[in-house]
């Protein structure tokens, strides 16, 4: 006979369990399935920053495979023309020094097939984050404007990765 304990246990993991279930659409972890899954990239590097390892994990999250050769991908991805903005956006009327600051990230996207046929035509994809300016703390602001920085890479190659997903291949006699 089951104990109290042991009933309760269970009964907190079958909740669990459901209340999981109900998540609709999200992962905690593990590969997520798509039309893609399987197909073969190449993903011409960034020169600098971090957001083509960030594009790269987020295409692999999706069961994308990423090839070191272009000849034998499915897909070429070129992400292009990638920068930083950062600009004023108020000032204390008071002491004249700035209040709030504003990061932009630019990048260019476009995808051809392995055949050389273009699936994306050369896009540009901007995001934004500002942050506020504290002149009491000039090393916390700059700790604040890298790690913004850093988000805008991951939240930008998350979005290039869903727009990855909207990809229409053409049917090859293999597929079918």
């Amino acid at each position: 006979m089951p104990t109290r304990r042991q009933l309760l246990k269970l009964g907190l993991g079958a909740s669990a369990a459901t209340w999981l279930a109900g998540c609709g659409g999200w992962y905690l972890r593990g590969v997520r399935k798509t039309a893609l899954t399987g197909k073969r990239f190449f993903v011409t590097p960034l020169p600098s920053g971090y957001l083509y390892s960030y594009f790269v994990s987020e295409l692999t999250y999706v069961g994308i495979s990423i090839v070191g050769d272009a000849a034998q991908a499915d897909a070429i991805v070129t992400l292009s023309h990638e920068s930083f903005d950062r600009r004023t956006l108020s000032v204390d009327p008071s002491t004249g020094k700035v209040r709030e600051i504003e990061l932009g990230l630019q990048v260019q996207l476009e995808v051809r097939a392995g055949d050389g046929s273009l699936l994306l035509a050369p896009e540009k994809f901007t995001w934004y984050q500002d942050f506020v300016f504290d002149e009491f703390s000039v090393l916390g602001t700059e700790e604040v404007e890298l790690n913004s920085r850093i988000q805008l890479e991951k939240d930008a190659s998350r979005s290039l990765a869903l727009r990855m997903e909207t990809l229409k291949f053409k049917a090859s006699p293999v597929d079918h």
